[in-house]
Order: C-alpha cells, then structure tokens, then sequence
C-alpha cells in the first residue's frame, strides 16, 4: 500500500512549501536585518511568518511523504491554533494601536514577549490534549476535543476579532471627522501629523483583515472536513476535498508575505530600498570598471581621499534634509493646507 501522496499532487506541493518557506524566512530576515521594521506589529509577522515556515517545512513534507502519518494530524493543528492565536494577537496589538494610542507603547512593551509566548503554548498544550486518550478518534473524547477546537479556538475568537476589526474602523472614521473641524490654518500642523497617523493605522489594519479573511476562506475546508468528523459523517465530505485542501492551504500561506510586501508601507519602502540599493551597486560597478583608475601604489591615496569626500558631502546632504522643519513642507495658502492634509487621510 502507497502511504505517499501521488506524484502529480507531491511534485507542486513540494515546490509550493519551498516556496512558502523561502518566503517566510524573507520576511522574518528583513525584520532582523532593518531596525526600522523591527516593532511590535511586526513581531507578531514574523511568529505569522515561523508558522508559515512550519506549514511549507514541516507539514509539506511529511503529509506528502506519509498522509497516514499521525504527526500530519498533530502539526496541522498546531499551526491552525498558531495561525488563530498570532491573527488574535496582531488584531489585540491594532485594536490598542488605535483606540487607546496613549497608552499602547507602555502596554506592549510590559506585555508584547507575554503575548507571543501565549500565541505559541496554548496551540501547542491544546492540540497534545489527544495523548491524554491515546488519540483515539471513535471515542467520545476525541469528539468533545473536535467540537472544542471548532468552538472555542475557531468560531470563539475569529468573531471577536470581526468585532475588533469594526470597531477599529468606526474609530478611524470619527478621528477622521474630528479631524476634518481641526483644519484650520493655526491647527493644520498638528492635523496634518495626526492625519498621517490615522491613515497609516487604518492601512495596517486594512492588511491584517484581509490576511484574517484570506485565513478563513483558505481554512474552510480543513474546518468543514472537521465538523463532519466531529458530527461522525465523514461521508458528507468528498475524497477529492483532502487533496483540495492542501492547495488551498498553500494559498493562503502563499499570499502572507506578497500582501506584506505590496500593502504594507515600512515592508515596501524597505523593500523600494534594496532595490535601489543593488541598482545602484551595479551602477557603480560599471562606472568604476570603466572611469575610475587601476588602484596602483602611486594614485591609491588619492582614491582614497576622494572616496572619503564625496562620503562627507553625501552625509552632511542627508542631515540638511533631515534638519528640515515639517511647515517649511507644506504650503502657506490654507486653501492648499487643507487639500494637503485630505490627501493624506482621505485613503483610510
């Protein structure tokens, strides 16, 4: 008997959970390698991003290597529960963000490792609950474990982070509004601030719903085929769905790191960065293959020295910039003021 998946199913499978992983691990780097990413949303990306890695490295290869494995069973719904934990968390981690932005640096600084910590136990303990019976599915136990995750770890907190997500956008909407009365000419400073705050605060949260609602949809058939075994009606679920579910498995966690890379603005700007960054070294490298000297004895301190200016030149450009106070941006009509700052806000 043939414990492996087929070939046709295994072959795109496989490359999927590379790619997948090789994503993930992209995005978990540009957290560790760009201090301007390294927040509290985007740690809770990157522990988004380590159950990705589990899915395309882990759980891949060992469903396509054995489907009968029991560990298939075990690994899928630890990362399902990671996957709900992390979506929860990120939605905790907005919801502060916008409602109570006074006091959000102190709370996820005094709670953000707690958090993350419980993001990953409570997934683990629950999901080992079946050794305690012997992971015997035709007991009665088996069933009420079913029914729980179904409830209390699917349904329980995707319908509070829907209600999360409302509540997030009704209170951009009213910030919006209020700031709309502010637009005065005395109050367009601190309007325009505010106003760059709010929209990027609802563009995030923008992101993080429809990673939530891609998670649903691409779950679905996990979830269903999880019901009917709990109801024990296995029938009522097709043989062709198992297959269809992976694919739509890899879907889901396919798309994570592209929407972070498009729709989210720190993740794009660092990624517009690399790309010039390495247009610019090719630059480089053909001017200085084809006008710069050979690097004798004779002219190297020369090189050396002129490197060093243009470095001074390029860093003191940069601080001027830098130095540059905010109204000297905007324009004095008010008229132009106010258009500038419905500019800003007018995307939420």
């Amino acid at each position: 008997m043939v414990l492996g998946m087929e070939l046709h199913d295994a072959i795109p499978l496989g490359i999927l959970g590379f790619i997948i992983t090789l994503e993930s691990i992209v995005v978990c780097y540009m957290v560790y390698r760009y201090r301007i990413l390294r927040t509290f949303t985007n740690g809770f990306v990157v522990s988004l991003a380590l159950s990705d890695i589990l899915f395309g490295a882990v759980l891949l290869p060992v469903n396509i290597n054995d489907q009968t494995s029991i560990y298939v069973g075990y690994l899928m719904s630890i990362i399902l529960m990671a996957n709900v934990t992390n979506m929860f968390a990120v939605t905790l981690d907005r919801y502060l963000a916008v409602m109570k932005p006074l006091i959000y640096h102190v709370k996820m600084s005094k709670f953000f490792y707690k958090i993350l910590a419980f993001a990953w136990i409570v997934p683990i303990g629950v999901s080992l609950i079946p050794l305690a019976y012997g992971t015997n599915v035709d007991t009665l136990a088996h069933q009420i474990f079913l029914f729980g995750i179904l409830i209390v770890g699917i349904l329980i907190p995707y319908v509070l982070i829907l209600a999360a997500y409302i509540m997030i956008f009704k209170e951009v909407s009213r910030q919006v509004k209020n700031l709309a009365k502010m637009c005065t000419y005395q109050n367009n400073h601190e309007a325009l601030k505010e106003g760059k705050r709010v929209s990027g605060e609802a563009k995030m949260a923008r992101v993080f719903a429809i990673i939530a609602g891609i998670f649903v949809l691409t779950w679905l058939p996990v979830v269903y085929m999880t019901t009917v075994q709990a109801i024990k009606r296995v029938d009522l679920a097709p043989p062709a769905l198992v297959t269809v579910s992976w694919y739509t498995l890899c879907l889901g966690a396919l798309t994570n790191a592209p929407i972070y890379g498009l729709m989210k603005a720190d993740f794009r700007k660092v990624f517009q960065r690399m790309i010039k960054l390495r247009k610019s070294r090719f630059n480089c490298a053909e001017t200085s293959s084809s006008l710069v000297p050979p690097a004798t004895p004779a002219n190297l301190g020369i090189i050396n020295i002129e490197t060093k200016r243009e470095n001074c030149y390029r860093n003191l450009h940069i601080r001027k910039r830098q130095q540059e106070p905010l109204e000297s941006l905007l324009e004095t009509n008010p008229r132009k003021r106010h258009s500038q700052l419905w500019k800003v806000i007018k995307d939420f």
